[in-house]
């Protein structure tokens, strides 16, 4: 199971909970993870498999690089806008 590597700001996006990026192959797990992501008052994102754990690990660097180069601190997020 992964969880929480994509979190680095401590703001909600424009009011809206944190994004939490998850991936994991137990759906047990899958489930208690997301449920204590919910109870800290987070929105868990499922990306699927473990495989997807590289990714993950990837946009955490991401993040890093835009905070030192882009964006000049680590008070953002990254998040998923949906339409409904």
């Amino acid at each position: 199971m992964k969880a929480f590597n994509t979190v680095v700001g401590h703001r909600p996006a424009q009011g809206n909970p944190l994004d939490v990026l998850t991936a994991g192959d137990d759906a047990e797990a899958k489930a208690t993870v997301s449920a204590f992501i919910k109870s800290l008052g987070l929105r868990p994102m499922d990306t699927g498999p473990l495989g997807m754990a590289h990714w993950l690990e990837g946009t955490g660097l991401l993040m890093i690089n835009l905070a030192r180069h882009g964006v000049g601190d680590f008070d953002f997020t990254l998040g998923v806008s949906t339409s409904a």
